[in-house]
């Protein structure tokens, strides 16, 4: 009797001893595909949807637990935008099946309405969660604050910020952007309450307490959309933050942790050869259908150039180019004002014409994308002196303010700040009177004070109707149209001095 129970008790202990030191840890891993920046289906890049398809399907394939997030910045601008409003991109996206698609600047390229328009067309959900709608009294109809998604017992909170910047940028009819940091910490606990075991966080411009967001581990990892111009923090010294930018909008992530602990994980970036990815055939076909029906419509000859000129960004917002002397003398012509002003920021080709080239409507789509239509005003040579000093604020950035002019001539000097960079203007070479009234040619959206330009808000008889007035990518190719050749040029309307 006595071994029996000393058998027994071995047992018992040895059981113990298992359940004390337990099974070893099971790890469980999830992929995370994040893509962004998009906007553009006709270009031929490294990496469009038809291969973003490919890359989807080996990874479900590979890994049945894999996030899909797409980062927005794609609704616009485009030439297939300009005319659907982004619905496109969404009918794409749907044959993707993203776990959920957040909201960037580019979203709002046709304003807060179509935005939610493009929310119900979506199989999938949107969240922005520092936007909010005084109509609603909280966040955009269609939109949601924060999503929480489960893949493989891990439960995923997803807050995405936008940038205040936008409401100026984009002139946002009634939606406000709030400021994030009380936002983001109110999120977090909302999230942890729902059983979030991580949250993640989606942005486009860095705020320093980002960071410690990071470092604390409030914020498991963050996800970032950057445009390949801004001037960033680099990239290695910004802790568990993965980037996309416009030329590599697509990057993938291996997050592992262990069952016991899934509030800690390991993401690291998983390197994907892009180029080897063939493209996949159902999404190709529907590309094809879109591109098809876009032709149709654009590949009409308007004319040609009997000079060669350069629509690149960097060169648009940093300095007198031809064709933006082009718009602005069209402009000009059209309204039959003393002055035109356009902003750079409106020419998005980012192509070389060679001279004897065919000029397309398509051509005009691509490099005016935005519905601006044409306006005009009543302006005091004061009032231009300050317009112009905004477009020339942020030169160092390359930011779309940037003037392109017709009617007018100034020197610049980088050497001098914001506000007081221009050294002299001539309007049709006569000085500068700071009382006399001139009538101005530009956009509604500048007129409307986008890109900083509010002190066109204080100029007299504006013209800013959009129902009468023509767009101003119709005022160019009526321009082409009439000319059949044109010869775009720089004049040194604008010249900087310390150069």
């Amino acid at each position: 009797m006595f071994i029996k129970y000393r058998v027994l008790l071995t047992v018992l202990l040895a059981l113990m001893t298992n359940l004390a030191l337990g099974e070893p840890t099971r790890e469980n891993k999830l992929s995370l595909v994040f893509a962004a920046n998009m906007p553009e289906i006709t270009k031929s890049k490294k990496l469009g949807y038809a291969k973003l398809a490919s890359l989807l399907e080996q990874s479900r394939q590979e890994d049945e637990f894999t996030i899909f997030i797409f980062g927005g910045g794609s609704l616009g601008p485009s030439p297939l935008s300009s005319l659907d409003r982004g619905s496109h991109i969404i009918d794409i996206l749907n044959t993707l099946e993203p776990d959920l698609m957040t909201i960037d600047k580019r979203e709002f390229s046709y304003f807060e309405d179509e935005l939610t328009l493009r929310s119900y067309e979506a199989a999938f959900p949107f969240v922005s969660t520092n936007l909010y709608d005084p109509l609603n009294k909280g966040n955009l109809e269609g939109i949601n604050t924060n999503l929480l998604i489960n893949k493989g017992g891990l439960h995923i909170g997803i807050i995405s910020i936008l940038d205040e910047e936008v409401v100026t940028e984009y002139l946002l009819q009634r939606a406000n952007i709030e400021e994030p940091r009380e936002v983001i910490n109110q999120q977090i606990k909302q999230l942890q309450r729902k059983g979030a075991d991580i949250i993640v966080m989606i942005y486009s411009k860095h705020k320093d307490y980002y960071q410690p967001l990071i470092e604390s581990n409030k914020i498991a990892f963050a996800l970032r959309l950057a445009s390949t111009s801004d001037i960033a923090t680099p990239q290695e010294n910004m802790l568990r933050t993965f980037t996309v930018t416009d030329k590599d909008p697509v990057i993938r992530l291996n997050i592992s942790w262990q069952a016991d602990s899934p509030h800690k994980v390991s993401v690291e970036e998983s390197k994907v050869d892009f180029d080897s990815l063939i493209a996949h055939r159902t999404t190709s076909l529907l590309i094809d259908e879109y591109n098809m029906r876009l032709n149709r419509l654009l590949n009409q000859s308007i004319g040609r150039t009997s000079t060669t000129f350069n629509t690149q960004r960097q060169l648009v917002r940093t300095q007198e180019v031809a064709f933006g002397n082009f718009i602005a003398d069209a402009l000009k012509e059209a309204t039959k004002a003393d002055i035109a002003l356009v902003n750079g920021g409106i020419i998005r080709g980012d192509k070389a014409y060679q001279a004897q080239s065919v000029i397309t409507r398509g051509d005009i789509a691509r490099e005016l994308p935005f519905r601006s239509h044409i306006a005009t005003a009543t302006i005091t040579g004061q009032q231009l002196l300050l317009a112009l000093e905004n477009g020339l604020s942020e030169v160092e950035s390359a930011k779309g303010r940037f003037p392109q002019v017709a009617g007018m001539k100034f020197r610049y000097s980088m050497k001098h700040p914001a506000g007081s960079r221009i050294q002299a203007i001539s309007i049709n070479d006569q000085p500068l009177q700071p009382t006399k009234q001139y009538k101005l040619a530009t956009s509604d959206y500048l007129l409307k004070g986008g890109d900083g330009y509010t002190t066109l808000l204080m100029t007299q008889d504006k013209s800013v109707t959009t129902l009468d007035t023509p767009l101003l990518s119709d005022v160019v190719i009526r321009a082409i149209q009439s000319q059949q050749v044109i010869s775009p040029k720089i004049e040194e309307r604008i010249v900087r001095l310390d150069e």
